[in-house]
């Protein structure tokens, strides 16, 4: 798999920023924009390991035009082959821009 920085999230799926296996690197923050012109969204940001899920954010509300950035610098996400995937969760449609720095 080939890593992306760049994602506009529109669903409410949840959804890999970067998968296992994209072999990233050390990720160390990931900026979140709601640009929406109106709504407030909720977001959860997970890595996910085999299975199971381990929250940085939940439910954290990005009011409509503001930004977010989550400091991930100090955290082991390991992104190569059968090891941690970080996601995404919209409480709505709303669009959120992610920008996944390395």
């Amino acid at each position: 798999m080939a890593f992306t920085a760049r994602h506009n999230i529109t669903t409410v799926l949840t959804q890999n920023l970067v998968a296992a296996g994209d072999n990233a690197g050390s990720i160390n923050s990931v900026h979140l924009a709601n640009v929406h012109a109106s709504d407030d969204v909720n977001v959860d940001l997970i890595v996910n390991n085999s299975g199971a899920d381990y929250y940085i954010i939940k439910n954290v509300t990005i009011p409509n035009g503001t930004s977010l950035v989550v400091d991930t610098s100090e955290m082991a996400i390991n992104t190569s082959s059968n090891q941690d995937s970080l996601r995404i969760k919209l409480s709505a449609a709303i669009p959120v821009d992610v920008l996944v720095n390395i």
